[in-house]
């Protein structure tokens, strides 16, 4: 374990501790103005986070989109706050689900299991909470850089009932979970470099994951978009929804290339509606766009619905 990683997590544990200490309507406060400070003062991946929202919202004036840049700061520190400060347990109960369980739990009827494609919109850690209180929940994640801050994040989860595989040689226990007719949760707005499928995510060349559609299509399991938004009119005052998409089915696909690109362009469509609902929430510090190569002939993505 390096040194430097034991320290940062040191100073993560100190911080959250401290937060801890206060109620949660003032560790909240504080949180916002640290987001305010990370994003229009040290200007950290704010130059990413500009260029991103101009070249998915070229329509848009540079004043909106200012403020929408703001708003995505606001909007991660609302998350830090809800995820590591408040109480977890508090937040799932009061989570609103639209339309309800009905359609899910009659997809998983059919004993295949079903995949949730989703990402990183709202309080994504807290939707996986909510899931797992209702059904066998394994989330696949990406190992974070620092080992220890790994860790933490494991047991939160584990603590939360949610069963957690690393992406690398996650294939076989993925499948296992699916034929047992559990829930496997895969995150779709993550470039996947070199060994992604080029498909349009939110009308420009982005490097996908293909495995959601892969998995589907072996298994003959639905796939289920679903995001947890967070309600921009709460103030200060936790409030959820869970929104579920109707289930996709792989009926009339096979594994060939072009179909299974074709598949996830129509699973990624839907997770993108969910995006440009609520843009403000989404991740848009992460360079989704780097590894997209060729021309998008297809999907516009340039417009809020």
């Amino acid at each position: 374990m390096k040194f430097q990683d034991q320290m940062e997590f040191l100073a993560f544990r100190a911080l959250i501790g401290g937060l801890r200490s206060l109620p949660y309507n003032k560790a909240q406060s504080l949180l916002i103005h640290l987001g305010q400070l990370t994003g229009k003062t040290l200007r950290i991946r704010r130059s990413t986070v500009e260029t991103q929202l101009k070249t998915i919202f070229p329509n848009e004036a540079s004043q909106r989109l200012d403020s929408l840049a703001d708003l995505v700061y606001h909007n991660l520190a609302l998350t830090v706050a809800e995820t590591f400060c408040a109480d977890s347990a508090q937040l799932v109960k009061a989570v609103r689900v639209t339309p309800g369980w009905d359609e899910m739990d009659q997809a998983l009827s059919k004993g295949r299991g079903a995949i949730v494609a989703t990402g990183h919109l709202g309080n994504f850690e807290l939707g996986g909470a909510v899931l797992a209180r209702r059904y066998s929940l394994l989330d696949v994640v990406k190992s974070q850089r620092n080992v220890p801050f790994d860790r933490y994040l494991e047991t939160m989860r584990s603590d939360r009932g949610i069963q957690t595989v690393p992406m690398q040689n996650s294939a076989p226990r993925i499948l296992r979970h699916l034929r047992s007719g559990g829930l496997v949760s895969l995150l779709l707005d993550q470039d996947a470099g070199d060994r992604g499928m080029t498909i349009p995510f939110l009308g420009q060349p982005a490097s996908t994951w293909p495995g959601v559609a892969r998995f589907s299509i072996r298994t003959g399991c639905p796939v289920i978009p679903m995001a947890l938004i967070r309600d921009p009119n709460s103030g200060q005052t936790i409030s959820h929804e869970l929104k579920i998409s109707s289930p996709l089915w792989p009926d009339g696909y096979s594994d060939r290339p072009e179909e299974v690109q074709k598949y996830l362009q129509n699973i990624s469509a839907a997770v993108e509606a969910f995006i440009l609902e609520n843009p403000e929430q989404w991740f848009w510090v992460h360079r989704r766009w780097k590894n997209g190569k060729g021309e998008v002939k297809y999907g516009a993505g340039t417009k809020r619905q």
